[in-house]
């Protein structure tokens, strides 16, 4: 909608700028003032909640670190108001200490909320300053949780003016021996009294709207409407209705006055029931989904991690927005009684429930968020765009034979496979790497693989054939083999041709050539990954990838991967030892295979295949450009990243800028395995073989160069737009979360005598 568009909602936001200052010099002194603070504290809810909206990224360093500044310096002059005005303590309590105000609070009483309101605006300060700082991933959620707490830390510290200047200004100017007011004798505390308190209605609506997105995504993603929605839905509309007129209420009389705040504050109580109430259903259904889980021999222990995750962060959001209504209410109630009696009890309940109402608010959107934030990286290596490792030291080795096969490879869709004269070693570098490029799968191929595993099916050297079926692998377990238990057993025995082997894509290519070619084969399309086939469907997480798999058929052939186990030639390498490992299911040394194939390892780097993945990374990425990129499918363990290999690769892509889309299993392993990361060293990491990971060591370069690779590798992963970033913001964790109760509740749905109607509450 038009209203809705950027440039529309800055106008909007320049032209309400000005309705402060019009108030102001436009109506009385008495109006003026008041109405011109309800108006500031309604221009800065307007600018971050709505004019912003669209934010989703940090700024740059240099502005928040003034952002930083400029909350330290506020704070900080705030706090010497008493000092530097009023000469400290001492001269502040010269007029008569014990004489009380009309509100019962004599000079201690207003000292002392003076103070707890500095303490208070230091707390939010804090929080406001880590908030700015820090770098996350791009989320407009995010962003609105940061907005939100610099409003609650602005609303305190003005709050904390009006506090001192009533302590420090005792007056008593009708000599009826009750202290002055000076909320209406000095135009300070009379503009900054009714800013704070807007500005705490205001954001109380604030804190709701973020609960509100929370629960409408966490719906989304569970698939179906949750208990009471249209209800929570009314009520909190009614809520921003009611918050304004709770505002308004202040200047009506008392009887009117609690009306208003009681009405309000039943309607806040329902909605906190109700939300809650909400979440029941994903709940009920998780703890029916529990008894199944436990006797599920395969996926059991999975599955119940998987469950008590989801219920701690379902629990956790019922909690924060329990504790954020009830401070609300009680500020709510204080005020509304506030009229009808002086006494100092109510006064400070009053204060106590406002400044407990804002910091608790505010310590809950702090805590939505915070695990996706991380502190600034100050000094950190840049981003580069050359190539590393082995394909800079062969590139820049110059052409001796003439015939520069580094510049035609990367720019030539033909094959290069078939040269005739005599090459150089950097042009034979540079043709094994287009061959190893050339090779690929598709997530068709993959999964007709997989199907065979472990069960009687087709010929795996012809996935598509008519052939009898033969059995591969049929102890393969999916939740305890492991890739090199599959290449022993599947993948070097089906790629054997007679006395010699070639790699498995090229077994399935020469297949599919001699039922009919495939035309997507070698679609530009193309795509690395560690692992498989979700990720290509639009899917970041593959512990519940079955449903998208069976609705995505038509796909499936189009969809192209790099695979290092099924696009290396294991024969030409490793297949002829399995050096005594044994096989984690049935406790045997793996097989090894006595094909004649020549094996390549460091000792011909040109004819070897397990030192050019960097090199074909890069050669793919320059041939194909922006339709290429790599996929990294973490496993629960998060073994990916203490191999030297994936490590190098991984940071190979982000220093050629290519695009990197990562796949988890589910959130629960990154809560699980996230401390391991913050301390991730290359150095730490394991190859199959010990000079595969010197020969990686020494393309970095000495210590100075292996501690910045290290940097590097930090902020990849973990950086504002790092390679799991975004996984744990507030409302995408509940995104995950519904998915986990959705998938509880489809596999109770599955059972015998177990329908949908036990999930009704």
């Amino acid at each position: 909608m038009w209203w809705c568009d950027r440039r529309c909602r800055w106008t909007a936001g320049v032209l309400l700028a000005v309705l402060p200052v019009v108030m102001y010099f436009s109506l009385s002194f008495t109006l003026g003032g008041y109405f011109a603070s309800l108006a500031a504290a309604l221009w800065f809810y307007i600018m971050g909640y709505w004019v912003l909206k669209d934010q989703a990224y940090p700024f740059a360093l240099p502005m928040r670190l003034a952002c930083v500044a400029l909350i330290w310096s506020i704070t900080l002059s705030v706090t010497m108001v008493p000092l530097l005005i009023y000469g400290g303590h001492d001269p502040c309590s010269e007029f008569d200490p014990s004489m009380m105000n009309e509100l019962g609070q004599a000079f201690h009483d207003l000292w002392v909320v003076a103070i707890v309101r500095v303490v208070s605006t230091w707390v939010l300060a804090v929080l406001a300053v880590f908030l700015c700082a820090a770098d996350h991933p791009a989320s407009t959620y995010i962003r609105q949780s940061v907005r939100c707490v610099l409003y609650y830390w602005l609303a305190t510290a003005v709050r904390c003016i009006d506090g001192f200047t009533m302590a420090c200004t005792g007056e008593d100017r009708d000599q009826d021996g009750v202290r002055d007011d000076t909320l209406h004798t000095h135009p300070i505390p009379y503009m900054a009294a009714p800013f704070g308190t807007a500005a705490s209605l205001l954001g109380d609506i604030w804190c709701i709207q973020l609960v509100m997105q929370r629960l409408v995504a966490f719906q989304e993603a569970f698939g179906e409407e949750l208990p009471c929605m249209k209800a929570v839905r009314c009520l909190s509309l009614m809520m921003k209705v009611c918050m304004v007129l709770v505002g308004v209420g202040t200047l009506l009389d008392g009887p009117i006055r609690l009306a208003v705040n009681m009405f309000t504050t039943f309607c806040l109580l329902w909605l906190v029931v109700l939300v809650c109430w909400a979440y029941s259903l994903p709940l009920q259904a998780l703890r029916n989904a529990r008894e199944l889980d436990r006797r599920n021999d395969v996926m059991g222990e999975q599955l119940l991690n998987e469950g008590r995750y989801a219920m701690r962060v379902i629990l956790a959001a019922q909690l924060g927005f329990v504790m954020a209504g009830f401070s609300m209410a009680l500020f709510l109630v204080s005020h509304g009684l506030l009229p009808f009696s002086s006494t100092n009890s109510l006064t400070s309940l009053y204060v106590y429930a406002g400044l407990s109402d804002t910091v608790g608010n505010a310590v809950c959107v702090s805590l939505l968020s915070v695990t996706s934030l991380s502190w600034p990286k100050l000094f950190c290596c840049p981003r580069k765009g050359a190539s590393t490792g082995s394909e800079k030291s062969h590139l820049q080795n110059e052409c001796t034979c003439g015939q520069q096969m580094g510049r035609t490879v990367s720019q030539s869709s033909q094959s290069v496979t078939r040269v005739g004269a005599a090459l150089c070693e950097a042009c034979a570098w540079q043709v094994k790497v287009a061959e190893l490029a050339s090779r690929r799968v598709s997530v068709a191929q993959l999964l007709d693989f997989y199907a065979q595993l472990g069960c009687e099916t087709q010929d795996p050297s012809t996935p598509t054939s008519p052939r009898p079926p033969a059995r591969i692998m049929p102890h393969y377990e999916p939740g305890r083999s492991t890739t090199n238990d599959v290449v022993r057993h599947a993948i070097i025995p089906a790629s054997r041709h007679g006395p010699t082997g070639k790699s498995l894509a090229d077994t399935w290519y020469q297949a599919t050539e001699e039922v009919g070619p495939v035309e997507h084969h070698f679609s530009i399309a193309s795509a690395w990954t560690t692992d498989h086939a979700p990720r290509s469907l639009g899917v970041e997480r593959f512990d519940g990838s079955t449903t998208y798999l069976l609705s995505a058929e038509g796909a499936l052939e189009n969809l192209q991967y790099w695979i290092c186990a099924f696009c290396i030639n294991q024969h030409a390498s490793i297949c002829g030892s399995s050096m005594g490992a044994r096989d984690t299911v049935t406790g045997d040394v793996l097989p090894s295979c006595s094909c004649h194939t020549p094996k390549y390892f460091n000792d011909f780097p040109v004819e070897c295949e397990l030192n050019k993945f960097d090199s074909m990374m890069n050669h793919l990425h320059v041939r194909y450009s922006q339709d290429f990129l790599q996929v990294v499918a973490i496993d629960r363990d998060f073994q990916l990243f203490s191999r030297a290999w994936c490590v190098a690769e991984l940071v190979e892509a982000y220093n050629s800028h290519m695009d990197q889309h990562v796949m988890l299993h589910s959130p629960h392993v990154l809560e699980q395995n996230s401390n391991r990361l913050s301390s991730l060293k290359v150095e730490d990491c394991q190859a199959s073989r010990h000079e595969d990971k010197q020969a990686i060591l020494s393309k970095i370069g000495g210590a100075p160069e292996i501690e910045r690779f290290n940097g590097l590798l930090q902020q990849l992963l973990l950086g504002s737009k790092g390679l799991l970033a975004g996984w744990l913001d507030g409302q995408r964790m509940l995104q995950e979360v519904g998915a986990i109760a959705a998938r509880a509740r489809s596999r109770c749905q599955k059972q015998e005598g177990l329908g949908f109607s036990l999930f009704r509450v």
